[in-house]
């Protein structure tokens, strides 16, 4: 896809896709944090969020913010309105190379899934990489690369979205996407300390389930707990709730959307304030 400016280093800069590619996560050689966050109608969602945890990331990592939040904030925007870009996903990326502390905004037109694809689900498979937990877990990292491969497995594959295991077998994240599923009227989700990322998606699904009386858990568990839920889904900035309908060629529980999942899925839309996809529909 053709990206016509970049915000890069103090400076808009006309890209081609040879240099967005090397900016990726997985990809820098060099230690830092990324945020990937979705604008709609020009609107940064959740940005007060993305920066905070950015900051928190930079922090552990010991490198020296280049920008003040306000500044950021103003590349951010004027890279979307340069691009003309009004439903776009926006990566923001804070690295150092060597001694030097870089920066990188890039953004891509998005105008997130069909409503169809949100009654049919995500399906996915499991990934033979293993995701180790490393000091950097609990941050979006730069080091992005056994994320970027399981990914790029997955698509070859025709899958959706790759589920990534620990070296003790449980279930840890997706690819790009925090993990949910529902067994007996619970909501569980991968435990922190299985070495997945505290997800913002993820946090406020969290809240709004308690909010809705649901019970919630976070678990160790293996993909055998996967496949006997009774309903599953998977959240990210850019997707909101999707359903997880199948996983390595099974379905998950009916193979559908369950009540729990359309219940946050409506609720995450109007938090949003977005349309959703499935409004006055089962999905």
């Amino acid at each position: 896809m053709k990206v016509n400016v970049i915000f890069l280093d103090g400076r808009m800069v006309r890209a081609d896709p040879a240099l967005v590619d090397s900016l990726a996560p997985g990809v820098v050689q060099g230690e830092g944090v990324f945020e990937t966050m979705r604008a709609r109608e020009g609107k940064i969602g959740d940005l007060k969020e993305h920066l905070d945890r950015l900051w928190k990331g930079l922090k552990f990592l010991n490198i020296r913010p280049p920008y003040p939040t306000e500044r950021l904030e103003y590349y951010l925007y004027r890279t979307l309105k340069v691009n003309g870009f009004r439903q776009a996903r926006v990566r923001l990326a804070v690295w150092r190379e060597k001694r030097h502390v870089r920066t990188a905004v890039v953004c891509r037109p998005f105008r997130g899934h069909s409503g169809d694809k949100y009654r049919r689900g995500f399906h996915a498979v499991v990934s033979d990489i293993r995701r180790k937990k490393t000091r950097s877990s609990h941050i979006k990292s730069m080091d992005y690369a056994c994320f970027r491969r399981a990914f790029a497995q997955a698509k070859n594959k025709g899958f959706d979205e790759a589920i990534l295991l620990n070296g003790r077998q449980e279930i840890v994240e997706g690819s790009r996407t925090n993990i949910f599923f529902v067994h007996q009227g619970v909501l569980c989700t991968p435990a922190i300390h299985c070495g997945a990322l505290n997800g913002i998606t993820r946090q406020q699904v969290i809240r709004r389930a308690r909010r809705e009386k649901i019970p919630v858990r976070m678990v160790a568990a293996g993909i055998r707990e996967l496949f006997r839920a009774d309903e599953a889904f998977v959240t990210n900035s850019l997707i909101g709730v999707m359903p997880l309908t199948a996983v390595a060629g099974r379905p998950v529980g009916s193979g559908k959307a369950g009540p729990v999942t359309q219940k946050l899925l409506r609720a995450y839309c109007t938090n949003a304030h977005s349309s959703c996809p499935v409004r006055g529909k089962s999905v």
